[in-house]
């Protein structure tokens, strides 16, 4: 009963927006995309992080997981929360560091509800701006120590993005901008949203950098079983069917895939932190045997003489 009266609750606000505004998203002057500059050697592990909100904080737990076996990914593609949690390992890869970071995050540390502040989302997205700001050095794509791709969605003309240089906070913003949640967000004359919604496990971007080896992770959350008893209900069913879908297509693609099948947690929950990364740590430790036979089969020259750049300046 509380989530229903929560939901009329937003949904009444947004007539109300919808009624007293008359802003429009107008597209301004476009400016060309950045376009991300990979290295000259295809990479050798790529690390594709999917979207997913709190349930994110799964891919922390993989990637200490990798790190503990000496895998160390040499390209990140990611999407909304996984954008976000890709930037902050690019940008300072050291586990520790992150886990301390993110494990005790709350949600008002990235959300700023305000359901009157505009018709076009209940958050404003000046928090999380805020959050990477503060705990990001790299002001830019090229100042990150491990390369980076993460994906959008152009509002207007539905197409996928691909940032990977330029301005870093901005296009991080803009892969996490849930559509009806956060405001879009204006970036080059163009209005964006998650990538997730055309590709929230965006493998084929990896794949179309070379990438030896393909580790993709979706924490996504599989089809609720609970019984649908009102319209949210079904708003809810339909946007895990396009999101499984659409996470299905893209993620047949990877050498490994490691799905969480969450359920039951929510989208911006603050409340299972600890559960959800221990997910993922031990998601990764059941097919850790299968990405070291992968890794082995196909990057035959992978060892500490031939790891990441990164690791030479640590």
């Amino acid at each position: 009963m509380k989530k229903l009266l929560l939901g009329i609750g937003l949904l009444l606000a947004v007539f109300t927006l919808s009624a007293c505004h008359r802003h429009t998203l107008a597209r301004g002057e476009l400016e060309p995309i950045p376009s991300f500059d990979p290295p000259e050697a295809p990479p050798k592990i790529a690390l594709v992080l999917g979207g997913g909100g709190s349930k994110g904080l799964a891919h922390v737990g993989v990637i200490r997981e990798l790190e503990e076996a000496g895998i160390h990914p040499d390209l990140i593609v990611g999407c909304s929360a996984g954008a976000l949690i890709g930037a902050l390992y690019a940008d300072d890869p050291d586990i520790d560091r992150l886990e301390e970071l993110l494990l005790n995050l709350k949600r008002k540390d990235l959300l700023d509800f305000s359901l009157f502040s505009s018709r076009f989302g209940v958050v404003k997205g000046n928090s999380l701006k805020a959050f990477l700001q503060e705990n990001l050095h790299a002001h830019s794509f090229d100042g990150l120590k491990i390369p980076l791709v993460v994906v959008a969605t152009d509002l207007h003309t539905g197409e996928l993005l691909e940032l990977g240089a330029g301005p870093l906070v901005p296009a991080l913003c803009a892969s996490s901008a849930v559509p009806g949640v956060f405001k879009p967000v204006s970036y080059l004359g163009r209005f964006l949203v998650d990538g997730g919604a055309i590709d929230p496990v965006p493998v084929r971007v990896a794949k179309k950098y070379g990438a030896q080896v393909i580790i993709a992770v979706d924490v996504g959350e599989r089809l609720s079983d609970t019984e649908i008893v009102h319209f949210f209900g079904i708003v809810k069913r339909g946007l895990e069917i396009s999101y499984r879908q659409l996470s299905k297509e893209a993620a047949r693609e990877a050498d490994i895939l490691l799905q969480m099948n969450f359920q039951g947690f929510g989208m911006f929950s603050d409340e299972q932190n600890l559960e959800i990364y221990e997910q993922g740590r031990a998601k990764a430790r059941e097919l850790l045997p299968r990405i070291e036979q992968i890794i082995s089969e196909r990057v035959t020259d992978y060892t500490e003489d031939h790891a990441p750049r990164w690791l030479l300046f640590k």
